[in-house]
């Protein structure tokens, strides 16, 4: 049996019911939301909390589209970009906040 090597053609893609995403969406919300959660102190004002909002907007999308959405390509599709976009909301908000941060200490 050969199995196709293109990346949308996956098992997660393709074969999931969309809890693993859940799992997956849960864990890293939980450890981005509590690292900018302890950054909303630090500058510039407001950056590490509108990436918190954010991150729990898009893990709360999850939750929504793992039970709304039918067709099951797209839901797991949609579902895998979520999770991305969770991680890449961490890593601009956080990288913007430890650049400023950093900036402030090395003028110091």
């Amino acid at each position: 049996m050969s199995e196709s090597q293109r990346v949308f053609d996956q098992r997660p893609l393709t074969t999931s019911t969309g809890a693993i995403w859940l799992v997956v969406g849960g864990a890293l919300t939980l450890l981005c939301g509590a690292l900018l959660f302890a950054m909303q102190w630090l500058s510039p004002a407001g950056v590490a909390t509108t990436g918190l909002v954010i991150v729990v907007a898009l893990y709360a999308a999850m939750v929504v589209i793992r039970f709304a959405v039918s067709r099951k390509r797209l839901k797991l599709g949609i579902l895998a970009t979520l999770t991305l976009l969770i991680v890449m909301v961490f890593l601009i908000c956080g990288g913007i906040v430890t650049v400023t941060e950093w900036g402030a200490v090395s003028t110091a």
